[in-house]
């Protein structure tokens, strides 16, 4: 079969593709993300607790099961629940913007049940219930109570006034000091001095159960939240519930338990018993069902119903006054069982299907624009050649969709950020073949093999620039929380089909057409474009790069060290409440501050902001991190009071930033190993290094332009600054894998010359490259909303800053240490001989005097290298040519008839010499 044939059968499978994608993309719907849907997400990690002293996977799994359950009795649909790591579990719902519906999914449904009137601590009558210090204090007075398996708890409260519970309950007070040693800090609220807080100790039996009007239905919404003190004795433990239902008895909407054999037991003697003491007394009893700390009913045993005498057997009924849709929402969730491990909230976040439907919007146009773009570039610059790449890339973006439908990907907008990024990829590696291609035709090769030259020698840089995306990619997606996980996936994703577009579509379209008369018409085709020559000594002005580069790094970290980085509330921690009026008239700041002190959060910092999505006026809210019934209290109070949309809320416990931080940097050094081990094994330890300077100035470089411009740095900026790693390495490979195919071409060249020409050879693809990427990715910037702004803010700083690093550091670097190792030193001793040979026959009447002094230094200098000597850089050794003097290569080499270059070419000043020679001996 023909080389001809096998292209086009290729074709023919490329093409069978795009119909199958089309197909996939009009039949199945695309998973949109919640940040382009509208819904919630949660993050929460396993904690050690008595009951499991070390979650381990098999408890998250068990847990995670549980929650499933749960939400599919809810019936929301697409529920995303996954493992985050060893010991996190995220969980996303579209469509609930209720932050208190999504956090009783999770709560760990304990459900016991107390005597009430035996219970609960009479000697506190006295004590204010809605003030919790004042509660806890008088209980820290109580005798401890003998009850097996009971410890002492212990409470930090803050200063006064208000004494705010700031942590608790913790089983020593060492764990309560390092607990408040890890709360955020807020912007704008100073954090208490550990002098200035309070440690009370809770003896042990006793337990704090919370009256919340919002939890149960028992209480009046306007009731004020109360604080109680159990003796932690339940008659009915959690242990013997079963399940329970919602029934409806004479017009009121009630809960129905059922228990164990062993439990229906217990429920009916504690029945019996509130009934006996009733009648004894002449006043009704109650149970007391407590559900995770929270007082959601006090069921009431009339005495005076005689039918009670002997207690309820056969199950329980809660009598509550529930709504229908309040009794189904508990009893799913009491039936659902218990969840088996402590979870502590790391951060949630809600938004609304407008803003996310305006995001989307947003960043779809940024994509298109972008693409649209590169190809009229393209198509500008190569002409044909172009055109070829802008169908490979329109095969390449109805692949990805494919893609993403069939997998499926959910998308998000750091996956919509991570395509357009894929987008220059995809561009750069036709440019780095088309340059290929063009030189190739310039020394005289047939459009075919000229073709077939520039792909073969462009695939291996290709391919090892890639290779460290995809490694940096992999690194990001294992490591990063859930939304650059979309952002690395896709670019993952991306990555592998660029190739396949770039490298074997486009190749086999050329194979194709390369005996056409259209390849044979360079006016067309642009294959004989006269070459940009580049001659600037970037190797020796190292002193000056190196000063330039020092200068930002310098101001940097000095305005790192006194002013700081201004850190999002991801790294902060607290609450963000984003509110929107829909095109009515704006409250003033002073009436949204009263909403906010009514529904008793103090210390909040409100601005007034333009949402750059939708584009409507608001408050943006931030205050310490709420608990999930203060955050539906006060979204309930803004929206009733003020006729307020929430637009976005968003809310981080402390724990949170620490994790990305630490996260961050452990992705940041297996980075620098991987990094170092691939570039060492592809070229050798001293190419490595200084990439690796480059990048470290790349990351740095960044991190100063923040400090310098105030952005906030959140997890999606660390996200982006991990991709500067990879992409910073991009163009330092190019210019890396020109230096190896140089380097035994030019044996009588010192190092410095080879990584000059080096540079100049590739400095025209990298200034192309460099302006494809930042293209698409500046749109996104600049149209993309604010969801994508510091994300494609930090990837501008870095494809800048990795374009120029490339040259003007690792590769003066790398020249600069190759000097001053043994080969590298030879290398330069002959460049010095091949100068003085130079020196003495550069005229057409030979200087015997100079002649004899380059006789005279060529004896003194070293011997040349050995005929299997390499420079260290991975390449086979090169025989040397037969012909007096130091091997030499042409900067131009000619080709012979077959179309390869004749490496063995004596330069032009050889021939030179000779002929004056022959001349004189006439």
């Amino acid at each position: 079969m023909t080389q001809r044939r096998r292209s086009l059968l290729f074709l023919g499978l490329v093409i069978g593709l795009l119909a199958a994608s089309v197909v996939a993309i009009a039949l199945k719907p695309t998973v949109l993300g919640l940040d382009l849907k509208g819904g919630s997400r949660l993050l929460y990690q396993a904690v050690p607790s008595a009951e499991v002293p070390n979650p381990g996977p098999a408890d998250i799994d068990r847990t995670i099961s549980v929650i499933d359950r749960r939400v599919n009795a809810f019936g929301v649909a697409e529920p995303e629940i996954q493992r985050e790591g060893t010991d996190q579990i995220s969980i996303a719902l579209a469509g609930v913007t209720d932050p208190q519906q999504l956090e009783d999914l999770v709560k760990p449904a304990q459900m016991n049940f107390f005597d009430y009137e035996l219970s609960v601590v009479n000697t506190l009558t006295g004590v204010d219930a809605s003030d919790r210090y004042a509660v806890f204090v008088a209980a820290s007075k109580l005798a401890p109570l003998d009850i097996q398996g009971k410890k002492p708890t212990y409470y930090l409260f803050g200063p006064a006034p208000g004494r705010a519970l700031l942590v608790g309950p913790s089983q020593s007070k060492a764990d309560l000091t390092d607990a408040f040693r890890r709360l955020p800090v807020i912007k704008d609220q100073p954090k208490p001095k550990l002098a200035d807080t309070e440690t009370i100790a809770l003896p042990a039996g006793y337990l704090p159960v919370t009256r919340n009007p919002i939890n149960s239905a028992d209480y009046d919404a306007s009731f004020p939240t109360s604080y109680l003190i159990f003796r932690d004795t339940p008659t009915v433990p959690g242990s013997d519930f079963v399940g329970a239902q919602p029934v409806v008895q004479s017009g009121q909407t009630d809960v129905q338990l059922d228990f164990t054999d062993a439990g229906d037991k217990k429920f009916e003697k504690l029945t019996s018993t509130l009934w006996s003491r009733g009648n004894l007394r002449g006043e009704e009893q109650h149970f007391a069902a407590v559900l995770d700390g929270d007082l959601i009913s006090e069921p009431r045993i009339d005495f005076r119903d005689n039918q009670l005498e002997g207690g309820i057997s056969g199950g329980g009924v809660i009598q509550g006054n529930f709504s229908l849709d309040t009794a189904q929402k508990l009893s799913k969730q009491l039936s659902a069982g218990a969840i088996p491990v402590t979870l502590q909230k790391l951060s949630g976040e809600t938004v609304s299907a407008s803003l996310g439907k305006a995001a989307l919007r947003k960043a779809l146009i940024a994509g298109f624009i972008g693409l649209a773009a590169v190809m009229i570039f393209m198509v500008l610059y190569y002409r044909v050649l172009g055109l070829i790449a802008d169908l490979a890339l329109v095969t390449y973006g109805v692949l990805f969709y494919a893609v993403i439908e069939l997998v499926p990907i959910t998308m998000t907008l750091p996956g919509i950020a991570g395509m357009v990024l894929t987008i220059g990829v995809a561009a750069d590696a036709n440019v780095v073949i088309f340059e290929r291609i063009r030189e190739e035709s310039r020394l005289g090769r047939a459009p075919r093999t000229a073709v077939l030259n520039g792909f073969k020698k462009g695939l291996s840089a290709i391919i090892d620039a890639n290779v460290v995306t995809l490694i940096t990619a992999a690194i990001i997606f294992i490591l990063a929380t859930s939304g650059p996980k979309g952002f690395a996936f896709t670019l993952f994703v991306g990555v592998l089909l660029s190739l396949f577009t770039a490298v074997l579509a486009t190749r086999a379209v050329f194979e194709t057409m390369a005996d056409t008369k259209l390849f044979q018409n360079d006016a067309v085709m642009g294959l004989n474009q006269r070459e940009i020559k580049w001659k600037f000594d970037f190797v020796g002005k190292w002193r000056l790069w190196l000063a330039i580069s020092f200068v930002p790094l310098l101001a940097g970290t000095i305005l790192m060290s006194t002013k700081g980085i201004e850190r999002g509330i991801d790294f902060t921690g607290g609450s963000v409440i984003e509110t929107t009026y829909g095109g009515k008239a704006l409250p003033s700041e002073q009436k949204v501050r009263d909403v906010v002190a009514g529904a008793g959060i103090t210390n909040p910092k409100i601005v007034q902001t333009t949402n750059a999505d939708t584009k409507e006026s608001g408050f943006t809210i931030q205050t310490k991190s709420l608990e999930a019934g203060e955050s539906t209290r006060l979204q309930r109070s803004l929206e009733s009071e003020l006729g307020a949309t929430i637009a976005q809320n968003k809310d981080v416990g402390p724990t949170f930033g620490t994790q990305i931080v630490r996260r961050a940097l452990f992705a940041i050094l297996l980075s620098f190993a991987v990094i170092i081990l691939y570039l060492t094994l592809r070229f050798e330890m001293k190419l490595a290094l200084p990439a690796l300077a480059s990048v470290i100035h790349d990351v740095w470089l960044a991190l100063s332009i923040y400090s310098l411009t105030g952005r906030e740095v959140t997890s999606a900026t660390v996200a982006a600054l991990l991709t500067i790693l990879g992409y910073s390495l991009y163009d330092v490979v190019i210019v890396f894998d020109r230096i190896r195919e140089n380097a035994p071409n030019m044996r009588n060249f010192s190092y410095r010359e080879i990584v000059n020409r080096s540079v100049h050879e590739t400095l025209t693809r990298s200034i192309i490259t460099s302006i494809l990427t930042l293209a698409p990715v500046a749109i996104l910037y600049f149209t993309g909303g604010a969801a994508l702004g510091d994300f494609s803010f930090a990837l501008l700083v870095g494809i800048l800053s990795g374009g120029i690093s490339s040259i003007l550091i690792s590769a003066p670097l790398a020249a600069l240490w190759k000097e001053r190792d043994p080969q590298g030193q030879k290398l330069a001793a002959k460049a010095r001989r091949r100068v003085v040979r130079e020196s003495a026959v550069d005229s057409d009447i030979l200087d015997v005097a100079a002649l004899a002094r380059a006789e005279a230094a060529l004896a003194m200098e070293p011997t040349d290298l050995a005929a299997d000597e390499t420079i260290g850089l991975d390449v086979a050794p090169q025989p040397s040519p037969e012909r007096p003097g130091p091997p030499e290569v042409a900067l131009n080499p000619p080709s012979d008839p077959d179309g390869e270059a004749r490496l063995d070419a004596p330069p032009e000043r050889e021939r030179r010499h000779r002929q004056v020679q022959r001349k004189r001996k006439k």
